[in-house]
């Protein structure tokens, strides 16, 4: 409407003759701070046309170009047609000066004169955002104004709105202009995406923008964001929509994006409506299930300061007649699968923080996500409430209190996480209380455990960890991990029996190259070593350099979990595990390498099994003739021919330290061009001697000699071969792990 009260200064130009309709405008232009020009002016029988208008206003980053108006000499009327509106910056600026220095809104003045205006492209920019209009048009009669647009597209880079067939329609009531009508096609939200500006049809592609980087991040600035757009809308509400008016919204959607996944909602039917100083805003499902009560958003907004109530309330409904989409975020079956909500969000008025107070209810979930398992996951069922307090933000999240019941089993989680800039500060509880083990097996969903699900467990299991860490004091991070295990199998599987690795036995691993490839082991088997017939290094090694408690633990070592959640909490990120050697030989057994969920809980309850049917020198045993000691090499027996070319019987303690060293990493050498292990790897060894001899695994003699060991491939000071296992992808070896100052305890 910025053009249309252009469109009406031009009248008092067109009464005059054409040679001076030029001065007229632009004088009448200029009363108002703009100016204007035109390109040609052409009289005809009752009308005046004006053909490439454009208006600019001195200071503003603004321009109107019309490419054709027509105006009645007699009647006053005005039709624009064709053109584009660019911009940047406060728009309220411009419509004040439009509406001239008192801000009327210059109905009585215009009288009766009718407005048109027909396919203005309009591009608006201020900031980050920018909204683009395809096909705006406008039309007023009297009292009546209509506004409408093809398309609405606003985008600030990360989020955009898209409006189709959108029409607004005012009408002056007692003296003041109020809404009567809003109308749209369809309303498509979607967050999170760094979306392309569009352009105007048959005007080419306009340049993407590009993606906002982690210090343009929209995340601090959402509150401010909220607040502007509070600051524009109320008062157009306030002064627009009557107390107990009601516009109604159909077509309303919405997507989420993130990481290139989708999950999507809609179409909804969105209700706009004023109670007094109160604006209630309803979301609902459009397809409304028979029988069921809909799942809807309903939000208060006051009109004057104040908090912003928003309550989510319904249910259960399926999760198609939200509009999600089965095969977004992992879905599937989205016809079966229902939720049920009942909760209240309680935004603070400066939209700074946001309290939550509510409970969930999802049944028959079926999901396939990789970081799950590779089998699709469900039907998964379970009740979860939230008490909480955050930031907007992001940076703060307090969790007063959170429950989720999964059958028969409880988990309940407090705490408070804080990442503001120069600070991290993580303290919280997670506790599952003690449930039988069996109720705990069962009530994981089918197609997470499948390995395990012919397991039969007796007795009870629960947790209690408690983290605190504290980036400005380190020192007093704290890890508190209580854990009652005392499940028993009851009932084995065939298949899964460890008493099966008595016998030769097939399994799948890597080869050189890295493709699949089938390997037989077992005792009888041309690779297998009996512990009997093992350098007694060999243990000593692979205690200290991978499972120091393993002769004191019942498969795992919590102390240890302590330790790597400490490393973990200090640096952010999952730096450090925590397996044992039953851990790592479940996993050898019987499981593949792909990091899932799935496998890690699939490998817990097989270290339980191999712990309870094995005595440790088996499981020690079995380790060292199934682990990985480089490339399509298998087993200490191989790896001792392999890099030394000698039985592992006769393996010394450098060699045996040498071994256990590459557990964690076997894909790179360590060996320079002469055959020598290189200084920083050697030195490694040495500290390794020292803690062998300090945990009394070896004596004085043995230490000074593992010391002047020269540890070399194959032959002690020959070149290496050239089979040696390259560094992998061609580059350097990794540094050393570091040493603990307990490491070997």
């Amino acid at each position: 409407m910025a053009g249309g009260s252009v469109f009406s200064l031009l009248v008092l130009g067109l009464l005059a003759s054409p040679a001076l309709v030029r001065g007229k405008v632009e004088r009448a232009a200029q009363t108002r701070g703009f100016e204007a020009r035109v390109e040609s002016v052409r009289l005809g029988w009752g009308k005046v046309w004006l053909r490439d208008v454009e208006v600019t206003s001195p200071g503003d980053d603004f321009q109107l170009k019309l490419d054709g108006v027509s105006v009645g000499l007699w009647s006053g009327n005005v039709k624009a047609t064709g053109g584009s509106l660019r911009g940047k910056g406060d728009p309220a600026r411009l419509l004040r000066k439009l509406r001239g220095k008192g801000g009327a809104s210059g109905t009585a003045e215009e009288g009766g004169r009718e407005l048109a205006l027909e396919g203005l492209f309009v591009r608006w920019e201020r900031d980050s955002t920018t909204a683009e209009v395809f096909g705006a048009r406008a039309s007023r009669a009297g009292a009546e104004l209509s506004v409408g647009a093809d398309l609405i597209h606003l985008s600030d880079g990360k989020h955009r709105v898209d409006a189709r067939g959108v029409l607004v329609g005012t009408a002056v009531r007692a003296g003041r202009r109020q809404l009567v009508r809003l109308e749209t096609a369809a309303v498509d939200l979607v967050l999170g995406q760094d979306a392309p500006v569009l352009a105007p049809p048959g005007r080419g592609p306009a340049s993407p923008r590009a993606p906002p980087s982690d210090a343009e991040s929209d995340a601090p600035d959402r509150a401010a964001k909220l607040r502007e757009l509070r600051t524009v809308l109320l008062p157009l509400v306030r002064e627009g929509l009557a107390d107990g008016a009601t516009l109604a919204l159909d077509g309303v959607s919405a997507r989420v994006e993130r990481a290139g996944e989708t999950l999507s909602f809609g179409p909804s039917r969105l209700t706009l409506g004023r109670e007094k100083d109160t604006v209630r805003i309803s979301l609902s499902p459009s397809a409304i299930e028979a029988g069921v009560t809909p799942l809807a958003l309903n939000v208060a907004l006051p009109l004057s300061p104040g908090p912003v109530h928003v309550i989510a309330k319904g249910g259960p409904v399926s999760l198609s007649s939200l509009g999600v989409r089965a095969g977004q975020m992992g879905l599937k079956d989205v016809r079966q699968a229902t939720l049920a909500a009942d909760g209240v969000a309680d935004l603070s008025e400066d939209f700074e923080t946001v309290e939550l107070d509510g409970k969930a209810s999802v049944h028959g979930l079926l999901l396939q996500r990789p970081e799950l398992s590779p089998q699709i996951v469900g039907p998964w069922s379970f009740d979860a409430s939230l008490k909480a307090r955050a930031r907007l933000d992001g940076s703060e999240l307090t969790v007063t209190s959170s429950e989720a019941n999964f059958g028969e089993v409880r988990a309940e989680l407090s705490g408070e996480i804080v990442t503001a800039p120069g600070r991290r500060h993580v303290e919280g509880r997670l506790r599952v209380p003690l449930s039988g083990c069996q109720s705990v097996l069962e009530a994981m969903p089918n197609g997470l455990l499948p390995l395990v699900r012919g397991l039969r467990l007796s007795g009870s299991f629960g947790i209690d960890l408690q983290v605190r860490y504290d980036l400005r004091a380190p020192q007093d991070t704290r890890v508190v991990l209580g854990v009652q295990n005392e499940c028993r199998v009851k009932d084995v599987p065939a298949a899964l029996s460890p008493h099966r690795f008595e016998h030769p036995f097939l399994r799948e691993v890597k080869g050189p190259d890295g493709s699949p490839m089938s390997l037989e082991s077992g005792p009888g088997t041309t690779s297998w070593v009996s512990i009997d017939d093992m350098s007694r290094h060999l243990e000593s090694a692979v205690l200290i350099c991978e499972d120091s408690r393993f002769h004191v633990h019942a498969g795992f070592d919590f102390r240890a979990l302590e330790g790597a959640l400490k490393d973990d909490l200090k640096q952010g990120r999952f730096a450090r595990g925590a397996s044992t050697l039953s851990m790592q030989l479940a996993k050898n057994l019987y499981l593949g390498k792909e990091k899932t969920l799935g496998r890690k809980l699939q490998e817990a309850l097989l270290t339980m099994l191999l712990e309870q049917q094995l005595d440790k020198r088996r499981i020690l045993e079995l380790y060292l003739n199934v682990v990985e000691l480089g490339p399509g090499l298998y087993g200490v027996g191989d790896a001792a021919q392999y890099y030394f070319a000698t039985p592992a019987r006769a393996l010394t303690l450098g060699q045996s330290l040498y071994l256990a060293s590459l557990l964690p990493n076997p894909t790179y050498s360590r060996f320079g061009p002469d055959g020598k292990l290189n200084a920083g790897w050697l030195n490694y060894l040495h500290r390794l001697m020292h803690i062998a001899h300090k945990i009394k695994r070896i004596d004085d003699a043995e230490l000074e000699a593992g010391l002047e060991e020269q540890i070399a491939f194959r032959v002690p000071g020959a070149p290496a071969s050239p089979s040696i296992p390259p560094a992998e992808g061609g580059t350097e070896a990794p540094a050393p792990p570091e040493l603990d100052d307990d490491a070997g305890q």
